[in-house]
Order: C-alpha cells, then sequence, then structure tokens
C-alpha cells in the first residue's frame, strides 16, 4: 500500500498539471494569515485595518502592476486615513498600533506577488 501511495505521489509530482496545482495551492496559502483573521474576531478593528490592506494592496497591484508602487500606495492610504479621518476630522484616535496592523496587511499582501512568481 506504501508503494502505491509513493508511486501515486510521484506522478503527482512531477506531472505538469500538478504542478500548476501545488502552486496555485502554494499561492493561496500565503494568504491564509488573512482569512483566520477574518475569521477569528472582526470586532476588533484592528484587524480589519490589516484586511483592508491586503485587499487594498492586491487592488492596486493589480492596477500598477508593481509591487514597490501598490505598497506605497497603500500605506500613504492608511496614513492618511489616521491623519485625516482620525486626526483632523476627530472622528477616531490615530494610533501607530493601526499604522503597524496596515504594514502587516501589506507585507502580506508582497508575499503574495512575490509568490506569483515561481
Amino acid at each position: 500500500m506504501k508503494s502505491i501511495l509513493i508511486a501515486v505521489a510521484m506522478i503527482l509530482t512531477f506531472n505538469t498539471s500538478a504542478r500548476a496545482q501545488l502552486k496555485e495551492t502554494a499561492q493561496l496559502a500565503t494568504l491564509s494569515p488573512i482569512i483566520l483573521v477574518v475569521q477569528s474576531d472582526m470586532e476588533n478593528y484592528k484587524k480589519s485595518h490589516y484586511m483592508v490592506s491586503t485587499i487594498g494592496y492586491l487592488g492596486s497591484y493589480m492596477i500598477s502592476e508593481s509591487k514597490w508602487k501598490a505598497a506605497l500606495f497603500t500605506l500613504l492610504l492608511g496614513a492618511s486615513k489616521e491623519i485625516v479621518y482620525d486626526e483632523l476630522l476627530g472622528r477616531g484616535e490615530p494610533l501607530w498600533e493601526d499604522m503597524k496592523w496596515n504594514t502587516l496587511g501589506i507585507t502580506q499582501g508582497l508575499v503574495f506577488t512575490v509568490s506569483l512568481k515561481f
């Protein structure tokens, strides 16, 4: 039974369509932290900074097709939200911790886009 499983695993490994499926699985695995964050506790607004930054990065990457432009744009978007919405309009409290979650979301998006190149 073990030899059959090993033979099937070897056939799947060397099959080109199996390689594509393994690649897609690895790419989706890079996005798994955002799924865990969303499912765990959306009442915590800091986690929404993480989710929105990751989605914002991926969206701006699709438009600009540049990892660094997308990262800079998303970082500026998060910083302007903290400065304009929270501080100038007085609708919240500008916190560095929110920017930490924004940066983590951008990093998650970067990891995903780098995994697309493999």
